[in-house]
């Protein structure tokens, strides 16, 4: 994350080169909602008279991602070269500290939760993190680690693990009974016939 235009191009061909197997950077939005947080940590650290328009135009191209995609990449985040956004939609990074080489599917959220306050997650390097999981609060997710689908982390991860959301289950007729008829079968809570016409 320099200052300079050599290391936001470097940053940049590191980000490209993830996606060679995904047909392309140019094919994936992904890399071009990555190249507009790189663009605007760029833009942040230059001389006022440069950084305003600079700014401007980061933007711009910041309320596109979010509009189109649902993508915002806090720039109070701190994420290392070789990141790759794969199926970029609706991906929300706050202000985390994520290392280099990492893969993110959509549906992901990375940032506090109500007990961290204004505590953030630190990522380290070539941690994978599958669809909808969501690493929330004051935890750190080691290096090769993989976060699976769905999976809501709010405790450290150690370098190498990979973690899974619990299994589903089934839930006996017994215990489901124990709460009641469901709306509509009977009893205090059902709703009203529908009313005849006339």
């Amino acid at each position: 994350m320099s200052s300079s235009i050599k290391g936001l191009l470097s940053d940049l061909k590191r980000d490209a080169e993830r996606y060679k197997e995904l047909g392309g950077w140019y094919k994936n939005s992904g890399f071009f909602a990555g190249a507009t947080y790189r663009f605007g940590q760029y833009a942040r650290k230059q001389p006022a008279p440069v950084r305003v328009p600079l700014m401007v135009q980061y933007k711009m191209l910041n309320a596109v991602c979010r509009g189109v995609l649902n993508v915002h990449l806090s720039q109070g985040a701190k994420i290392g070269p070789g990141l790759c956004l794969i199926h970029a939609w609706n991906v929300l990074i706050g202000p985390a500290d994520i290392g280099e080489n990492c893969l993110v599917f959509h549906e992901v959220t990375i940032g506090s939760n109500a007990n961290s306050g204004n505590a953030w997650p630190s990522i380290g390097k070539n941690v994978d993190i599958y669809v909808g999981a969501r690493v929330l609060g004051k935890v750190k997710i080691g290096d090769d680690a993989k976060v699976g689908a769905n999976c809501v982390v709010t405790s450290s991860v150690p370098d190498g693990a990979t973690v899974v959301p619990a299994a589903v289950r089934m839930v006996s007729a017994a215990a489901v009974a124990a709460f009641g008829p469901r709306r509509g079968q009977g009893g205090d809570d059902s709703t009203p016939p529908p009313r005849k016409p006339g």
